[in-house]
């Protein structure tokens, strides 16, 4: 049998004359076809369909290992230490060499107070070393003024700031292990080998919402994120579980944590944290920890006991990742309010990581991360005023689509990371504005600065090119 195939035949009349969208300076131009128009069409000359492109396609931005997206570690820098062992890592700590072993892409990069939030250094072999600028390079582990879109820094925030994390966050995927030395390793152990004794499961996320009522933050966190979220993961998820209402008690937290059958592989909680003024020993032990729907905090040996390893936690609550040693809503709060006393004191403790998120990552058999709030949130940067919308859309999406389709955890919430970007420069919009006399934006501008600062203040603690385990 034979087969043929058949054009569709038309008829096509060319026009006499054509116009360009070119002006003259006197006219538009125009012209009349050539005698021999209607064989132009003809002419050989056309790319070919498959033929390559004389630049390669883009870097898959999740794919970390690419050159052109890369893999770095962020150290203190050591001035005693000789500058081409810096730049091979001799100095740093034993589980960190172990890490440039089996990564052996990964830039080593050093930061130091000199170079403030702005610049980050990186060391040649030859001994010679580079400032790059945060935020106006381009992305990858080649010499030269490059970074890597992933970055671990390694230090804990009385060494490299929180700061720097903020500053690193606005463009690239950064995370944080807040040990020093052998204190590396059980994470750095874990995390290279894929968190092979973990049991934890996709399908069956954990919610956990505490809600006091109408009048209080916790039931416009329940409407911006936990909600949502369950409503994200309803009929996808089959073993979500999401404790409310009466059931989010600091007990029923810790037991479904500790579940051996499909432990959650995602944990979420939303609630207040717990900062107990006027005892710094007892804000410090139990800064950012979860209080249930009785006002009851969770006990922290339990929590750390509990959490399944190789889980994720999400804690929507006041300092679940710890404080900045300063607080940034100074001349905001009224002295003497609860609020401000909150703020002040825990800028007391100096800069500091929440003892759960601590006590989790630190762990024999380590969580994948925390993700938490340096400070506290504001119910004013949990919805506008002006539209009644919700605004944490972008935490959901991060949550749910993003990390369940394999995102690694510091590019699934690259979306929330840009609107910081957005309100800052919203805000310096208005800034012109008021230095030529418009008072009137003053009020806008308060909001706006306040849910920039609330919004990067949401750090991770962790690897950032770790993943979610698959859904199965």
């Amino acid at each position: 049998m034979t087969t043929s195939t058949s054009v569709r035949r038309t008829t096509v009349e060319l026009p006499t004359t054509v116009q360009l969208d070119a002006w003259t300076g006197e006219a538009a131009a125009r012209g009349e076809l050539a005698d021999d128009a209607k064989n132009w069409g003809a002419k050989r000359g056309l790319p070919a369909s498959r033929q390559a492109l004389p630049f390669g396609p883009p870097a898959d931005p999740t794919d970390w290992a690419h050159e052109d997206v890369g893999y770095g570690v962020l150290l203190l820098d050591d001035d005693t230490v000789d500058a081409k062992d810096k730049a091979a890592g001799a100095d740093a700590p034993a589980p960190v060499r172990n890490l440039l072993a089996k990564r052996p892409g990964t830039v080593l990069l050093r930061w130091s107070r000199n170079l403030k939030d702005l610049w980050v250094r990186r060391y040649y072999p030859d001994g010679t070393f580079q400032d790059v600028l945060i935020g106006l390079t381009k992305f990858g582990v080649a010499p030269g003024n490059r970074l890597p879109r992933y970055v671990l820094i390694v230090a804990p925030p009385d060494q490299i700031p929180w700061s720097v994390q903020y500053s690193l966050a606005a463009v690239h995927a950064v995370g944080r292990l807040p040990f020093t030395g052998d204190a590396l390793g059980p994470y750095l152990d874990a995390m290279l080998d894929g968190w092979a004794g973990s049991t934890v499961d996709a399908q069956s996320p954990l919610i956990w919402t505490v809600d006091h009522g109408p009048r209080d933050i916790t039931r416009l966190m329940r409407a911006a994120i936990t909600a949502p979220l369950d409503a994200a993961f309803t009929g996808t998820l089959t073993g979500l579980r999401h404790l409310q209402d009466k059931q989010a008690t600091a007990a029923n937290l810790l037991t479904e944590c500790a579940r051996t059958h499909n432990p959650p592989a995602l944990v979420v909680t939303s609630s207040h944290g717990s900062t107990p003024i006027g005892d710094h020993d007892l804000l410090a032990a139990s800064l950012g920890l979860p209080v249930d729907v009785g006002h009851q905090v969770t006990g922290l040996d339990d929590l750390a006991t509990a959490m399944p390893a190789g889980c994720v936690w999400f804690a929507q609550a006041c300092c679940s990742a710890g404080g900045a040693g300063r607080t940034h809503y100074e001349g905001l709060l009224k002295p003497g309010t609860s609020a401000h006393t909150v703020v002040t004191e825990v800028a007391g403790l100096g800069p500091t990581v929440s003892p759960a998120a601590l006590a989790l990552l630190g762990r024999a058999e380590p969580v994948r991360a925390v993700l938490g709030h340096v400070e506290p949130t504001f119910n004013w940067t949990l919805r506008s005023d002006d539209t009644g919308q919700s605004l944490g859309g972008t935490l959901v999406v991060a949550l749910s689509s993003n990390l369940h389709h394999g995102q690694p955890l510091g590019y699934a919430f690259a979306q929330y990371r840009a609107g910081v970007g957005q309100l800052y420069a919203q805000w310096a919009a208005r800034r012109d504005l008021l230095e030529k006399g418009d008072t009137s934006l003053l009020e806008l501008m308060t909001r706006l600065r306040l849910t920039a600062v609330d919004r990067q203040s949401l750090v991770l603690l962790g690897d950032p090119t770790v993943t979610l385990p698959p859904l199965a």
